[in-house]
């Protein structure tokens, strides 16, 4: 097992919507799952996001959710595991593989 901090800064009061850690899921899978295309929201003629994904189908599948200036300590089980952010509205991150960013030696 191994441990990792997340921590999201607190940046703007603007963002103040929980986000969610997504690990283990493969992003072209959450993709089929959800049926969405692409990593952003269509958006309103207003300009605001139209939600695709709601906070309790993120908290449904395991997400973990992070507010904004908080700092989380996860527990991940294999290092060579994808990750990504979703917001509330369903935008998301950039996919990484922790083991590109750990060093996969240092168990816990």
């Amino acid at each position: 097992m191994y441990k990792i901090t997340v921590t999201r800064n607190r940046r703007f009061a603007a963002s103040l919507m929980p986000y969610w850690i997504i690990i283990g899921i493969p992003k072209a899978e959450f993709y089929a799952r959800f049926g969405l295309n692409g990593d952003s929201c269509e958006m309103s003629p207003a300009g605001f996001p139209v939600a695709r994904l709601d906070a309790p189908t993120l908290d449904r599948i395991g997400g973990i959710r992070i507010k904004n200036g908080q700092t989380l300590e996860l527990n991940v089980v294999d290092c060579n595991v994808p990750l990504f952010v979703s917001t509330s509205d369903g935008y998301l991150s950039n996919e990484i593989i922790l083991s590109d960013y750990l060093s996969c030696h240092d168990r816990v």
